[in-house]
């Protein structure tokens, strides 16, 4: 049965590497039934159900190898990638640790604890010193520099993050993943005169001012709507009025203390993007309707767009929540 159970996992093995992990759990799940005690398989087991997406019966499988003979570094591993994958990044911290603990010369230790520490704002910083130890481990590894730059990329390390990425695609020119990775962070630091420290501010100061711009335009405009019906009058042009001098003056005052930074962030923040455009539009539309209230005009269509252009543009600032 030790045979049996040895070549199922080298053929579990091969349909991994192939992209087939559905078809190695299926391999495995009745070769672990009549052999439970193989350490091999069950991490085997678990590696498969990370590349499929299940963490909870990744966790399970690794608990079970780490009882057994076998490789408990690679059980570890395993089990901490789970733990990463669940969001318990406290214990999935505990377990990479312990793996480094266990082989501390096996890059690959080192890499899974990046990559959990790097999930985590608090120790971000710690990640690429250890992702670092990783790659001076295996010079060789692609993988290794990967996990440098995406490391280096979360605490905005630019220069660190292009090395890194550079690095990877000198030992595997065909990762797509590092290719897209290295293009974004050279977009980033190709922001003229600014910093990724200067975006991250301004993305801050953004997004309070946003949450603002929000409440009036969802809020005033409702109380327009109401106001206006059945049908509005010129009169009611003041309020409107007043609500797009309430929105410049929140707006300007962004500007006044992002300055530079505010105008360039757009570019580089897609959700301030679609957010600033959709108020912009919101604020012109009730603006024009203004001006079309005092002319005369007894329509309420045009405050209907605005204030649904303010509302989609809500939804996403507090869906977004500042990330």
């Amino acid at each position: 049965m030790g045979e049996s159970i040895a070549a199922v996992v080298v053929r579990a093995a091969e349909l991994t590497a192939r992209g087939l992990p559905r078809r190695a759990i299926e391999l495995l799940r009745p070769a672990l039934v009549a052999d439970p005690r193989h350490g091999e398989a069950w991490c085997r087991l678990a590696a498969a159900h990370l590349d499929v997406g299940e963490p909870d019966p990744a966790l399970d499988a690794a608990k079970r190898a780490l009882v057994l003979d076998g490789d408990h570094a690679w059980a570890q591993r395993l089990a901490a990638l789970a733990l990463s994958e669940l969001g318990r990044h406290a214990e999935a911290a505990v377990a990479a640790r312990e793996c480094v603990r266990r082989k501390p010369g096996d890059w690959r230790c080192r890499v899974v604890l990046a990559e959990v520490l790097a999930a985590a704002p608090d120790t971000r910083v710690e990640a690429v010193e250890v992702a670092r130890e990783a790659a001076h481990l295996a010079p060789t590894e692609a993988r290794a520099f990967q996990v440098l730059g995406d490391a280096a990329l979360r605490v905005r390390d630019w220069g660190t993050a292009e090395w890194a990425y550079r690095s990877a695609l000198a030992l595997d020119p065909a990762d797509e993943d590092v290719h897209a990775n290295l293009a974004t962070v050279r977009r980033r630091r190709s922001a003229p005169g600014l910093s990724g420290d200067a975006l991250s501010r301004a993305h801050e100061l953004a997004w309070p001012a946003l949450s603002r711009v929000a409440a009036l335009l969802v809020a005033g405009g409702l109380v327009l709507f109401l106001a206006g019906m059945p049908k509005p009058t010129p009169l009611l042009g003041w309020f409107s009025g007043a609500l797009v001098v309430a929105v410049c003056v929140v707006v300007g005052q962004l500007v006044l203390r992002g300055r530079r930074a505010v105008w360039v962030l757009p570019r580089y923040r897609p959700k301030v993007a679609v957010v600033g455009a959709l108020f912009g539009a919101s604020t012109l539309v009730v603006a024009g309707w203004t001006v079309a209230l005092f002319l005369g005009a007894t329509t309420m269509q045009p405050l209907v767009i605005g204030w649904m252009c303010a509302l989609v543009g809500g939804a996403v600032v507090v869906l977004g929540g500042g990330r």
